[in-house]
């Protein structure tokens, strides 16, 4: 019994809850426009797991006002990403500070650590990774796929740097 390509893929991304996963990675990554440059500059948010967002916070009075703004944050969430990908969102007061620095060639102040930057990519390889997703039937699965394919060519030589140590 021969399966076509599209079909596996589609149905391996949705089995091992790929979708899913870059969906709620994308909540991270999109933190700054959920909510806004105000409370972007005194916190971050760092990773999500199980639906649950975890944020790092300037102080206990930002996580205070940031934890009564939860819900609507949750909302605007997954209006973008999709119902109940983010559940929950868990703040914690860090005493760092998150001023989102303007610098010359990726680095923050003096003593922080260089801002990761994606490669820009040819619009070829683009052209190729969107033809290799055209057989994926599934909107919301091809979405995801040339989501993940793109940032994973984009952010590939940072990946490799970091990983040589």
């Amino acid at each position: 019994m021969a399966v076509r390509i599209n079909v596996a893929i589609e149905s391996s991304l949705r089995r091992f809850g790929i979708v899913r996963k870059v969906k709620r990675s994308q909540a991270v990554f999109m933190w700054e426009d959920i909510v806004g440059p105000a409370a972007a500059k005194v916190s971050t948010a760092v990773t999500c797991r199980d639906g649950i967002l975890f944020v790092e916070v300037k102080n206990s009075v930002w996580a205070a006002e940031l934890s009564l703004l939860k819900r609507d944050i949750i909302k605007r969430l997954n209006r973008r990403l999709g119902r109940g990908t983010i559940k929950d969102i868990r703040f914690r007061a860090t005493g760092k500070s998150f001023q989102k620095a303007k610098a010359k060639h990726g680095k923050g102040e003096a003593g922080d650590t260089p801002s990761v930057k994606k490669q820009t990519l040819p619009s070829s390889e683009i052209t190729r990774i969107k033809e290799f997703s055209s057989n994926i039937k599934d909107p919301a699965v091809q979405a995801a796929f040339l989501s993940f394919a793109i940032t994973a060519e984009e952010t590939r030589e940072a990946r490799d740097r970091i990983s040589r140590g």
